[in-house]
């Protein structure tokens, strides 16, 4: 049992982790992640919806109708830094100008430096960058690609991924964020507000809330409505210990503890803290140009439209459970709408299991075709609710298993976290989301620190373990959908090229 010193019970006791939660995290770190149990992908007509034309716009229109009785909001996580997105041009940024062609030369053979280059005029930051360095001074092709890339490296790669020019509408930049905002616009109006939470990294509150004044306030003149934007950061109490490759905590120079981000799902609890009805869930870098707004804000209506009829039919049969052949219509419907199947108990172990099954948070997910991105997908897996759908993560399956793996390969659909979700049950109270979690589903990974290889853990993931008990539906939506910039050459993509 490790065994903590005075000064180290005190930094647990100020993240807020006790020490019995310190030494279960030990624990986990130093046993082999657990893995989930697939039992067969989800495909169209077996766990994942496919909504026709008619479908989709009644959907929608039933939400369009309704939303203004709802508080509505989307939940952006946004803390991430855009380091990932340039690192590749890392080793080009160089001052001396023979040192660049050196390097240059050296990494000419990394198709990403290759489609950087090829493709520098169509960022679209472009123009502005060469104006700025053509305002210094005059320089000959190799020198402008220097100065380019030093240029982008210094601006971009260490500020947030949202505040990354994404998109060019003449000679206007729209970053990541200020484009989310006007996305909002297309499905996230309700009662003359839009409202937006972002979890940001720890120090970046007020540099958002400055990035965002302008396009906030030509949104609340353009629409007529309040955009109410809130920030919160991933609570200290969920971070990681880490470990070294011998099993022992790692600690600094002063004997201090040292930790790591325990990966998204920690944001659970930064969701669960979240007043609204209805939220919608979205990576801060899946935005398409505005020419797409549209079609894409009327699959998300369509999608909110599906999760509240469905939760609509769900507040009934719970408020009614009791009345003649209600319980027989809830076993009916729990069968059809999330395949639980209740049978051989009697009329009170029923109505409680039931309810059970029932009454628990409420999301629907877009999930489009698998053209061989990377990310989790829809899976019907095994555990202790029986067999039901999940989104699972390549890292939660056991590749060395056969059977795991013919699964796995055979998904059809990939998750780009597309997500509306229902956080209030039927007697209009907010569910304890920390309820649903499984909290068996955590990670471990292995990274390296300040060159040397540890472990540590991470959360069971936001819209995987962390989501485990929800009840869930699938919907498959156009590929049109998943727009995400992972790299900068990501804008290069024909999605991000469209825009005026």
């Amino acid at each position: 049992m490790f065994e903590f010193s005075e000064n180290q019970i005190n930094q647990l006791k100020a993240r807020g982790i006790s020490i019995s939660d310190a030494r279960a995290m030990i624990t986990k770190i130093n046993q082999q992640s657990t893995y989930s149990q697939i039992h067969r992908p989800a495909t169209l007509g077996d766990g994942i919806a496919e909504l026709s034309d008619s479908d989709l716009k009644q959907h929608a229109k039933f939400y369009e109708e309704s939303v203004d009785d709802y508080r509505v909001i989307r939940f952006i996580p946004a803390s991430g830094m855009a380091t990932r997105m340039f690192d590749f041009l890392f080793p080009l940024v160089v001052e001396d100008q023979q040192d660049f062609k050196v390097a240059l030369q050296a990494h000419l053979n990394n198709p990403k430096v290759k489609r950087f280059i090829d493709g520098v005029q169509h960022f679209p930051f472009y123009e502005m960058v060469k104006e700025q360095i053509e305002n210094t001074h005059p320089i000959d092709e190799t020198d402008f690609l220097q100065a380019f890339i030093v240029y982008v490296v210094k601006h971009y790669a260490n500020k947030p991924k949202a505040f990354v020019p994404f998109h060019k509408y003449n000679k206007t930049l729209k970053t990541a964020i200020e484009e989310q905002l006007i996305y909002s616009t297309q499905f996230s109006l309700a009662n003359d507000r839009l409202a937006h939470h972002f979890t940001v990294t720890p120090g970046y509150e007020n540099d958002f809330d400055q990035h965002i004044q302008d396009a906030r306030l030509l949104l609340e003149d353009s629409h007529s409505c309040r955009v109410d934007v809130g920030y919160s950061v991933q609570e200290v109490s969920t971070d990681s210990l880490v470990m070294d490759s011998e099993g022992q905590l790692v600690t600094d120079d002063g004997g201090q503890l040292v930790f790591r981000a325990a990966g998204h799902g920690a944001l659970i609890q930064n969701l669960n803290r979240i007043e609204a009805d209805i939220v919608f869930i979205n990576n801060i870098d899946n935005v398409a140009p505005q020419a797409q707004h549209q079609e894409s804000g009327m699959y998300k209506r369509a999608l909110a439209g599906y999760l509240l009829e469905i939760q609509q039919q769900i507040f009934r049969l719970l408020r009614t459970i009791d009345d003649d052949g209600v319980l027989d219509e809830a076993v009916h419907f729990l069968d059809q709408q999330f395949h639980f199947h209740i049978h051989g108990e009697d009329q009170e172990l029923r109505k409680q299991r039931v309810i059970a099954l029932l009454d628990r948070p409420l999301r629907v997910c877009g999930m489009v075709p698998n053209t061989g991105e990377t990310g989790g997908g829809p899976f019907w897996v095994e555990d202790e609710m029986g067999v039901h759908l999940q989104i699972v993560e390549k890292a939660q399956v056991d590749l060395s298993n056969p059977s795991q793996a013919a699964h796995f390969f055979q998904g059809t659909h990939f998750n780009p976290v597309e997500l509306v979700c229902s956080l209030i049950d039927y007697k209009g109270e907010k569910y304890d989301l920390n309820k649903y979690v499984d909290p068996s589903t955590y990670f471990v990974v292995s990274k390296t620190m300040n060159g040397k290889p540890i472990k540590a853990m991470e959360h069971p993931g936001l819209w995987n373990g962390a989501m485990a008990f929800w009840n869930t539906l699938f919907v498959s939506i156009p590929p049109t959908m998943f727009n995400p910039v992972k790299e900068v050459n990501d804008l290069l993509r024909k999605t991000h090229q469209n825009q005026n």
